[in-house]
């Protein structure tokens, strides 16, 4: 049960954004002007499963690129860190997020590989001296309702094809993002 308030909590804290722009397929837009920025941010402490407290922070800015006014794709730069105080560690993981979006009037298709590096445990020597890389492909749906001209607030859910529960990195195949586009 504590899992699952982590998960929601983490959810709703995390903010995760990608603006893009809208480019009408009627008037030739400069190449400068199909880029945007976006990003996202994530804050949360607490206590886990075990009673340890902890503190996350996590930062992802994107940058994409309009290729026609229905799909874009872009880049994204992900770093999280979590501290714990029992026993007292830090732990980064840090990666990179190329994505694709192809939209349907307010749905969309969503894909996004990501290569994560994370701190690898060395039970025989008990503490945190590698690392660890986990690949993971997202495929799923999303909505999107507009707020304005150009912004909006979206849902999607996504499925890890990817997948291994025996790797024990991820709770669920599934991932859940709400995000706002501006």
């Amino acid at each position: 049960m504590k899992k699952r308030i982590l998960f929601l909590l983490l959810m709703c804290v995390s903010l995760f954004s990608l603006a893009q722009r809208e480019i009408d397929e009627d008037t030739p837009h400069k190449f400068k002007d199909r880029f945007y920025l976006g990003g996202g941010f994530g804050l949360n402490s607490g206590t886990d499963i075990y009673g340890n407290g902890y503190f996350f922070i996590a930062l992802n800015p994107v940058i994409g690129y309009m290729i026609t006014p229905k799909l874009s794709s872009g880049l994204g730069i992900n770093w999280q860190r979590t501290s714990y105080d029992r026993p007292s560690v830090t732990l980064d993981q840090f990666g990179l997020s190329p994505f694709a979006r192809y939209n349907i009037d307010q749905l969309f298709a969503y894909a996004e590989y990501n290569y994560i590096s994370t701190p690898a445990y060395n039970l025989s020597r008990g503490n945190y001296e590698s690392r660890a890389i986990f690949n993971r492909f997202l495929v799923g749906l999303g909505y999107s309702q507009p707020l304005g001209k150009r912004g909006s607030i979206n849902v999607v859910g996504m499925y890890d094809v990817l997948y291994k529960p025996e790797q024990r990195i991820f709770g669920s195949p599934w991932v859940y993002r709400v995000f706002f586009s501006f």
